[in-house]
């Protein structure tokens, strides 16, 4: 039944955060809507930005976030406090007259902003440190007010074969005081958080590559491979590995059914130890949020639905 479900988004999702006050929808064009514990609107959505936001991560109640335009071939980095409402930024033709660096506009209600000048490929946020990665440029630490603490070369990759794209970062984990890197040609660097300096560098557990996606959730990864082929790896051992119909969108780690909730294409999956489940949607799920035994799936139209995997909890007792 998907009776009582949040009403559909007024435009095209492609990712959710959580944050202390609920959810953080971010459309395909830039658009922002925050959804609160009921996940019914807590402000009218707004558009800071008219540009896509390629990558994305919420801390302390704030977004961090990176806009790119590939015909506009311009880019911004910035942070939005998500306790004030979302705010519309300029038009997409104001920023096609910028000339100049002096002329430079931003998203619009941000903390802060800065223009890049080349590609992020990554991003990460945690405690006291924001980790981004510039393509041919380098890798950069930063306070979450954008004060500078360490700056690095470009990472540099012991393939020794070199492949189109194997060095592109896809995908950037924080923990403690260190962080990976998870490189397309199927490597992973460990680093220093306080200093940005190489610690070691290893091959990855999984699939061939190309590689696409990296989830991580405490000693539990999931190694996506643009095909579809993925690998559960648990504190550095293979769990399992499985072959879906295409590229993953979207994983989460559900403890309650001990297993990875998996948006594939046009398909939900749920991965568990012992079974692998699987259901067919019409649309594309882009996110998996598990509540109360369950999940909530949001497809690419917008659209809410139940998830048809539902963990088996026990029955409440009454104190008599």
């Amino acid at each position: 039944m998907d009776e009582g479900l949040p009403e559909k988004i007024p435009f095209l999702p492609s990712c959710v955060h959580s944050f202390s006050g609920g959810l953080l929808v971010i459309g395909m064009d830039g658009e922002i809507l925050l959804l609160g514990k009921e996940l019914k609107p807590i402000h009218p959505h707004a558009t800071p930005f008219p540009m896509k936001i390629s990558h994305s991560v919420v801390l302390n109640d704030r977004l961090y976030a990176t806009w790119i335009d590939g015909e506009l071939m311009m880019a911004r980095m910035g942070c939005i406090d998500l306790n004030n409402p979302p705010e519309d930024g300029p038009q997409r033709a104001d920023l096609r007259t910028i000339r100049t660096m002096d002329m430079a506009v931003h998203p619009k209600g941000n903390h802060w902003s800065h223009v890049l000048d080349a590609e992020p490929l990554g991003l990460g946020a945690k405690g006291e440190s924001l980790v981004f990665v510039l393509w041919r440029k380098g890798l950069y630490g930063l306070t979450p007010d954008a004060n500078e603490l360490w700056r690095m070369p470009e990472p540099s990759w012991n393939y020794p074969k070199r492949r189109p794209r194997d060095t592109e970062t896809i995908s950037l984990h924080i923990h403690k005081e260190e962080f990976t890197l998870t490189s397309r040609g199927g490597r992973i660097q460990r680093r220093s958080l306080l200093t940005g300096e190489l610690i070691e560098e290893f091959i990855a557990i999984g699939p061939e590559a190309p590689l696409e996606m990296h989830f991580k959730h405490g000693p539990h990864e999931l190694i996506c491979s643009t095909n579809g082929e993925m690998c559960w790896i648990h504190k550095g051992e293979l769990v399992r590995t499985l072959k879906l119909n295409g590229p993953v969108q979207y994983a989460v780690w559900d403890s309650t059914m001990e297993g990875w909730r998996i948006a594939g294409w046009r398909e939900e999956l749920l991965i568990t130890a012992s079974e692998n489940k699987r259901n067919e949607w019409n649309e594309i799920p882009i996110h998996i949020e598990p509540v109360k035994g369950g999940a909530l799936i949001l497809l690419n139209d917008g659209t809410w639905h139940n998830s048809v995997f539902e963990a088996k909890l026990p029955p409440s007792s009454e104190e008599e």
